[in-house]
């Protein structure tokens, strides 16, 4: 569909939601994306949140939206702003935390802030974050939850005097990831 076409459409309110949502993941359109996200359907918004597309003006907008999923995506996004992926870090939704905590782009002050979160799932995801700082994946070994451990154990970038001993974890899930990424590492425990 062609900016023109959309703006004529959408004028005459002729989009069903369903047309909508097609857009929003298959336009490149700034213009489309930009309108769209004034939509009064939080779903709408929300795709236009996940979109690659989407103008970093509107990413920072959404990132104020009412609905956690909105935040959620805009969080989410490799685009999003280092200052909104900071802002969204200290949302009182858990989900929007996590989804910071999984973006590959978050900033290492983020990352080291949300590994104290109260959230395990949180934690999960800064474990699992590969520019998540070594200190914090050494820290992040010892946590109680051991799905936490599991993903520092799967992290590539974990020290390897640190998967050796998460090797002899209690959890054998941990003990098996630790093992797998050693091995991967060419060094066999």
């Amino acid at each position: 569909m062609t900016v023109k076409e959309f703006k004529y459409q959408y004028a005459l309110g002729t989009l069903s939601k369903n047309d909508l949502e097609n857009i929003t993941k298959h336009t490149t359109s700034k213009y489309i994306l930009t309108t769209l996200s004034n939509n009064k359907d939080w779903y709408v918004r929300m795709r236009v949140a996940a979109n690659s597309n989407v103008p970093v003006e509107v990413l920072t907008k959404l990132s104020n939206d009412e609905k956690r999923l909105v935040r959620g995506w805009v969080a989410y996004n490799l685009n999003t702003p280092k200052k909104a992926l900071t802002k969204l870090s200290k949302d009182k939704n858990t989900d929007v935390r996590y989804c910071v905590a999984a973006n590959s782009n978050a900033p290492v002050e983020v990352l080291t802030k949300l590994s104290n979160d109260e959230d395990g799932t949180v934690r999960y995801y800064v474990a699992e974050n590969s520019n998540t700082p070594i200190d914090i994946l050494t820290k992040l070994s010892k946590d109680k939850d051991k799905s936490v451990r599991k993903h520092i154990a799967n992290n590539p970038n974990t020290p390897v005097e640190v998967l050796i001993t998460l090797s002899k974890d209690k959890d054998w899930h941990v003990r098996k990831n630790a093992k797998k990424t050693l091995l991967d590492k060419g060094i066999e425990v």
